[in-house]
């Protein structure tokens, strides 16, 4: 039995190749628009008809050039396809939908006959107006931005200049004030002016005019001065006047910063003002103050502390301090009553001068504790010499002593003590009569000595 070979269908030719592109045809998401030599629309897919939002049916029979929103478009694409030959063109324009317009990109092609000869011509027509949004969208973004880059490099180049330290503070005024016109949207015609504490600044071409924004410059919770932007020629109005909210929000951000410098400032004015009224009592004090550091180093002295002691500035400094103890074991004890208490009052020591004399002296001292934390780096000591007050106290307890010795001593008469009327004898308390001498060289330490008073001596040369 023979086989009888059937022949294939010729791609391009059968039935199934034309259901299969008119599938493609009325599926696609792209719209489709044909037509003939004449320019008169032949056909037309669902995705045509929901661009032009006509229905399908109306569509055949329309001029292709009554399409396009710009009648320059459809007088450049028509021509232009008939001269390349019937080669694809790729065309971006609009096309109309009733009353708006649909930005939209054309490819273009000519349709031909078994021939060769041209019949018409085919569009694919694809909306990109949503792309063109985002596009749109994206470029605002981009140039928003830039512009966002552009001020975060200002805000940074501002803070290298506030954070740069031992700049003097007009110095970093005016270093703020040449970068703060760059922030707003027109820095050739902007400027600006910063108020502290009375004293004003001014940026390069500064001229006040009616189209400013201001910010207070707040420091320790009062108002220190203010920032002030000005453009020196009117701009089309915004959120406050001429400038837009991130402006206004970057210059208050600017001015705070500016805060903290003033108040940074301020407390190194007060802390230089307490330095010096500390070095002023330090150095004037009549009492011998020194500091000293935790393992006995001498860190600083004043005058009268190296006139107490015999030294000289260059002498004294980096001295150990244990070379000033008559007893070096002494500070051990004050070391760690110091740092037990924090703090002591009169801890008696005997130091030593230059010149190898010992004194009695007092210490007051407190500690001195590292910045920030609680570890003991140091002492600060005031001396005082109590070698002349302790001489004299010593020796006022012997005065009193020796006066009690004395007082022991003496014997006083006190009470009745009987006494003859005639011969003027005493009677003790035994019963015994005594000559008046007799009786009181005996009670007292007193001596008599004898002679006549002149009544008696008159008396006695007459008889």
């Amino acid at each position: 039995m023979s086989r009888t070979k059937q022949k294939r269908p010729r791609a391009g030719n059968s039935d199934l190749d034309t259901g299969v592109c008119r599938f493609f045809f009325e599926a696609s998401r792209d719209a489709f628009f044909c037509w003939d030599v004449t320019g008169r629309i032949t056909h037309a897919n669902p995705a045509a008809a929901d661009l032009l939002g006509a229905e399908a049916r109306d569509i055949p029979g329309k001029d292709i050039a009554d399409l396009f929103a710009n009648s320059g478009d459809a007088g450049q694409v028509i021509p232009a396809l008939q001269q390349d030959g019937g080669a694809g063109l790729r065309k971006t324009c609009s096309i109309r939908r009733g009353k708006d317009r649909v930005d939209c990109e054309i490819s273009l092609h000519a349709i031909r006959d078994h021939s060769g000869r041209t019949t018409g011509y085919g569009a694919v027509v694809r909306d990109i107006s949503a792309q063109n949004l985002g596009n749109e969208e994206l470029e605002k973004k981009t140039v928003e931005l830039s512009k966002r880059v552009r001020e975060l490099g200002v805000l940074y180049e501002i803070s290298a200049v506030i954070d740069r330290r031992g700049r003097p503070f007009p110095e970093i005024v005016q270093g703020v004030l040449d970068l703060v016109p760059r922030i707003v949207a027109y820095p050739a015609i902007a400027c600006a002016r910063i108020i502290i504490d009375g004293e004003e600044y001014h940026s390069a071409g500064f001229h006040p005019a009616p189209w400013h924004i201001k910010s207070d410059i707040t420091a320790r919770c009062g108002v220190a001065g203010s920032l002030e932007v000005f453009y020196r020629e009117e701009r089309p109005a915004a959120f406050e006047g001429p400038f837009t909210r991130e402006e206004k929000c970057l210059i208050d951000n600017i001015a705070s910063r500016l805060g903290r410098v003033v108040a940074r400032k301020r407390s190194e004015e007060m802390l230089v003002e307490s330095e010096e009224r500390y070095r002023s009592l330090f150095e004037d004090s009549r009492d011998a103050i020194y500091t000293v550091s935790r393992d006995g180093i001498i860190l600083d002295a004043n005058g009268a502390a190296m006139e107490l002691f015999g030294y000289g500035r260059a002498e004294m400094i980096g001295m150990n301090v244990q070379q000033l103890y008559a007893d070096p074991g002494v500070r051990t004890s004050f070391q760690s009553e110091i740092e037990e208490k924090g703090a002591v009052r009169n801890f008696e020591v005997r130091l030593r001068k230059k010149d190898g004399a010992v004194m009695d002296c007092l210490y007051t001292s407190s500690v001195r504790r590292a910045l920030g934390g609680d570890g003991v780096i140091g002492y600060h000591c005031i001396i005082r010499d109590i070698t002349e007050s302790k001489r004299a106290e010593n020796e006022k307890l012997r005065l009193i002593n020796d006066l009690k010795v004395a007082l022991d001593k003496i014997k006083t008469l006190k009470g009745l003590i009987p006494i003859c009327a005639s011969c003027k004898k005493i009677r003790d308390d035994k019963g015994y009569w005594n000559q008046i001498e007799e009786y009181l060289e005996a009670q007292t330490e007193a001596i008599f000595s004898h002679g006549l008073c002149p009544e008696c001596q008159k008396r006695f040369e007459e008889e």
